[in-house]
């Protein structure tokens, strides 16, 4: 082998490693925990968020490579340009890499304190329970990674030591990744059912999955007026999460009683990954409007 292809080789798995993590995915993560932190008053972009921020990071991205190693059979049909899949890295490579992140991240978390550990050590060990069982579940799975995303925010929250202001973002994220993760099994239902994988639409179908998500997205519409009307949340949170968030719920919603083939799916979901921005954008906005509009 030349020295130009051990080179390109190397970046190919460098590629595949960072692949691997979901850098989007991250990004996400880094910047709910800062929103999360900036909801109170005793915010400071100080060392304990950005810690905060990086150890969870690192524990998500860990979470999803373990997931892929569990998911090869599965992601070789439903996604099989995933870098184990395609076989850029072994599942040893895949093995490696989750120790690493999940034990730097549970390392960062322990330099917090306590606490803090033990919630990052909570989650580590339901997304490893999330990819070796509960995802072949009906909705145990589900509600697994709702809770996970939930648990987010008050993790931010308590970086500046005021866990209660992560409640309200914790909560719409409950209900969005509930339904954004029926919808993801929707998609994946080909590649589960011939892995033998059951869950909510291999179970009970794609109708009774369609039902659960617009049941899930209208109570979630509801719950985003809710910090407007009782936690003096601005006029200008509505004016975008209604436009932003609401009305893309909606859409998505009326979407699916269309068209559920595994393609159309795909794009539902991209946009709700997108729409997850605007979230954080709106519930930033509305408790920081006085930076911009006094």
């Amino acid at each position: 082998m030349t020295s130009h292809s051990k080179q390109w080789n190397s970046f190919r798995s460098v590629k595949a490693g960072l692949a691997l993590t979901r850098p989007l995915n991250g990004l996400l993560t880094f910047i709910s925990i800062y929103l999360a932190a900036s909801l109170s008053p005793q915010f400071r972009a100080d060392w304990n968020v950005l810690v905060a921020a990086l150890s969870v990071v690192f524990i998500a991205a860990g979470g999803n490579i373990i997931n892929d190693v569990y998911d090869l059979e599965i992601d070789r049909i439903n996604r099989p340009k995933r870098p184990l899949a395609a076989g850029v890295l072994s599942i040893g490579q895949g093995k490696v890499l989750y120790a690493f992140y999940t034990l730097a991240g549970l390392t960062l978390a322990l330099i917090l304190g306590k606490a803090f550990f033990a919630l990052a050590f909570g989650v580590s060990v339901l997304l490893f329970w999330y990819s070796a069982r509960l995802k072949r579940t009906v909705l145990f799975g589900n509600l697994a990674v709702s809770m996970i995303s939930a648990l987010t925010f008050i993790y931010g929250a308590m970086a500046v030591h005021d866990w209660q202001v992560g409640i309200i973002p914790a909560g719409f994220a409950f209900f969005f990744h509930f339904g954004r993760e029926i919808i993801k099994d929707m998609q994946d239902l080909d590649g589960d059912l011939r892995s033998g994988v059951e869950t909510l639409p291999g179970k009970y179908g794609i109708l009774v999955s369609v039902i659960i998500v617009n049941i899930l997205f209208l109570l979630l519409i509801v719950l985003t007026v809710l910090p407007y009307i009782f936690y003096n949340y601005s006029v200008y949170y509505l004016w975008v999460v209604v436009p932003g968030v609401d009305a893309l719920l909606l859409y998505v919603s009326a979407m699916l009683w269309k068209q559920t083939d595994a393609r159309h799916l795909g794009r539902l979901s991209g946009l709700l990954k997108i729409d997850m921005f605007v979230g954080l954008i709106a519930i930033w906005l509305g408790t920081h409007h006085a930076l911009f509009f006094n």
